[in-house]
């Protein structure tokens, strides 16, 4: 029973109902995914540091989903590990809160209405999971919220915090989401240490691609 108490530990209950109230076509899903070492444990693939319960996920966008969407790829990352933008949800944070910090720190821009900030869209989904820990024999929740955003026309990305260590970014259209997700998922060919990070990675972007379809 206490683990079924923590399993839920991901989600807020009430702001996930606040979300689906505004959004009530955003998609639900929850995953269980047998993990192991490094992955939450070894250097960059710490998920859970800090207290973090879950994170945001913000794909951007200018003018039309269709034209293409945001990804990157950070200097930590295998080369070919191009990704959504995500940033995690500190304890005490919001999922709002978050969003509205982690896409100034990681492009410049900022969130609100005016023609040159970056719009809220809608949620596209949640995804849940259970990382079912082989060496900590033991069972992690967490969860990403997926939000779909507007960039400004021709918006120019400069982060600001270099902590964040982002080498590229690349527009990718939703059609190609689901190769990138592939690519994410087969991590374990060119880098073995991160796999499992590349499978829990690929399902996001599997959800993102299905959701704008």
């Amino acid at each position: 029973m206490a683990e079924r108490r923590q399993l839920t530990d991901a989600v807020d209950s009430e702001e996930l109902a606040d979300l689906q109230l505004r959004w009530p076509l955003a998609m639900r899903r929850h995953v269980r995914l047998e993990v192991d070492d490094p992955f939450l444990t070894g250097e960059h693939q710490e998920l859970l540091s800090d207290g973090r319960r879950a994170e945001i996920c913000y794909v951007a966008y200018e003018r039309d989903p269709e034209s293409g969407v945001l990804l990157h790829v950070k200097t930590i990352y295998p080369s070919i590990a191009y990704r959504l933008p995500t940033g995690g949800i500190a304890p005490g944070e919001t999922v709002w809160d978050t969003l509205i910090r982690e896409i100034p720190e990681e492009t410049g821009l900022e969130m609100g209405e005016g023609p040159d900030q970056v719009r809220m869209d809608r949620m596209l989904g949640v995804l849940s999971y259970e990382f079912v820990h082989a060496h900590l024999k033991r069972t992690f929740p967490f969860a990403t919220y997926i939000f779909l955003v507007e960039f400004p026309d021709d918006a120019v990305i400069s982060p600001r915090d270099p902590t964040e260590r982002i080498a590229d970014w690349r527009w990718n259209t939703p059609q190609e989401l689901n190769g990138v997700a592939e690519t994410l998922a087969g991590l374990e060919l060119y880098a073995p240490n991160w796999a499992d990070w590349g499978r829990f990675r690929s399902l996001s972007h599997r959800l993102v691609a299905e959701a704008l379809s």
